[in-house]
C-alpha cells in the first residue's frame, strides 16, 4: 500500500515536471521524501529530483543539499557527481565540483558532459591549457563537442 503511494506521488511528480510545472514537482518530490525511508530507491530518486529541478531553475544552492544526499546514497552514480558538479560549480565552488565532475569522467554516458564542465571551470581559472586539452578531450568523446574544443583552442 505505502509503495503504491509512492509511485503515485513520484508518477505525480513527473508529470508536473514534463507539463513545466515545476513548482508543483518540487512539493509532490517533498512528500515522497516525507513518506520514504532512507535506503528506499524512492527516497533517493526524489533526492536526486529534487537537486536537478533545483539546478534547472538557477537554485543550486537549493539544489546541492538534494544531490549530496543521492551521492551519499548512491556513489558509483555517474549522473549525479555530474549533477553535484554542477551545482557546486554554479555555487562558487569551483574545487569541490571538479572532484565530483571526475567522479562522472569515467562513465561513457557522462564523460563528455563532465569534461565540457571542467574545461569551463579551468577557463574559469585562467588555465587555458588544461581548458583546451579538457575541451579537446570531450570533442573525442562526443564529435558533436567539436566546436566548443575549437573555441578553448582558439583562446
Amino acid at each position: 500500500m505505502r509503495r503504491d503511494r509512492l509511485r503515485s506521488l513520484i508518477d505525480t511528480a513527473e508529470r508536473h515536471t514534463r507539463a513545466g510545472r515545476l513548482g508543483r514537482a518540487v512539493r509532490v518530490y517533498r512528500k515522497v521524501l516525507a513518506q520514504a525511508r532512507i535506503g528506499e530507491y524512492e527516497h533517493e530518486l526524489a533526492q536526486a529530483r529534487l537537486g536537478d529541478l533545483h539546478l534547472g531553475q538557477g537554485r543550486p544552492e537549493l539544489a546541492w543539499p538534494h544531490l549530496d544526499r543521492a551521492r551519499r546514497l548512491t556513489a558509483d552514480e555517474p549522473e549525479y557527481a555530474l549533477m553535484a558538479g554542477r551545482a557546486l560549480a554554479a555555487s562558487g565552488r569551483p574545487a569541490e565540483a571538479a572532484g565530483h565532475l571526475f567522479d562522472a569522467v569515467g562513465s561513457p554516458g557522462h564523460a563528455s558532459e563532465a569534461l565540457v564542465e571542467l574545461a569551463r571551470l579551468a577557463g574559469q581559472r585562467g588555465d587555458r591549457r588544461a581548458a583546451r586539452r579538457l575541451a579537446a578531450h570531450a570533442g573525442r568523446c562526443d564529435p558533436r563537442l567539436r566546436d566548443l574544443a575549437r573555441g578553448y583552442a582558439d583562446a
